[in-house]
C-alpha cells in the first residue's frame, strides 16, 4: 500500500469515528429527552387528576348550595343513573351498601341530614371507583346525592359543611 491510500483510509476511519460519535451523543440526548418527556407526562397526568379531584368537589359543592336554596328542580335523571349503576353486578359497592344506598335514594327528600351525609359517601365511593367505567353516570349520581344533601340540609336548616 502506498501513503496515499494509507492516508485516504486513516481520513475515512477518522470521519467514521467522529459520526460514531456525533450518533451515540445523539441516542444519549435523545434517551435523555425521553425520559424528561416521560417524568413532564407522569408530572401532567398527576396536575390532570387534581383538576379533576378539584372540579368534582366544586361541582358537588355547587350542585349542594343551589339546591338547599331550591334553585335546582329535577333531578330525576341523576337519580336514574344512580339507580343503574348501583343495580349493575360490577358496582363497587358490597351488597350492604348497595341495599342501604338503594334505602336512601328511596327515601329521596324525607332522609334525615345524617342519612343525606351518608348517601353522599356511598356516592362518592361509587364515583371513586366506578368513574373509569362509567364516568358519566358516576359523575351523576355523586350530583344527585350532593343535591339531595343540600335540599335536606336546606328543609332542615342546617349548614353545608364539606
Amino acid at each position: 500500500m502506498d501513503y496515499l491510500t494509507i492516508g485516504l483510509l486513516a481520513a475515512v476511519l477518522s470521519v467514521v469515528i467522529s459520526v460514531l460519535s456525533i450518533v451515540v451523543s445523539l441516542v444519549r440526548s435523545v434517551n435523555d429527552l425521553r425520559e424528561r418527556l416521560a417524568r413532564v407526562e407522569d408530572r401532567l397526568s398527576r396536575v390532570e387528576d387534581k383538576l379533576n379531584w378539584l372540579m368534582k368537589d366544586f361541582m358537588v359543592s355547587l350542585i349542594e348550595r343551589l339546591n338547599k336554596r331550591g334553585i335546582i328542580e329535577d333531578v330525576d335523571a341523576w337519580k336514574m343513573a344512580l339507580r343503574g349503576i348501583v343495580s349493575t353486578t360490577t358496582n363497587p359497592l358490597t351488597e350492604a351498601e348497595r341495599r342501604r344506598i338503594l334505602e336512601l335514594v328511596d327515601k329521596g327528600e324525607d332522609l334525615t341530614p345524617e342519612e343525606a351525609d351518608e348517601l353522599l359517601r356511598l356516592a362518592r365511593k361509587l364515583y371513586d371507583e366506578y368513574r373509569e367505567k362509567d364516568p358519566e353516570n358516576a359523575m351523576k349520581a355523586l350530583y344527585y346525592a350532593a343535591a339531595i344533601r343540600g335540599k335536606v340540609y336546606g328543609k332542615y336548616g342546617k349548614k353545608l359543611v364539606d
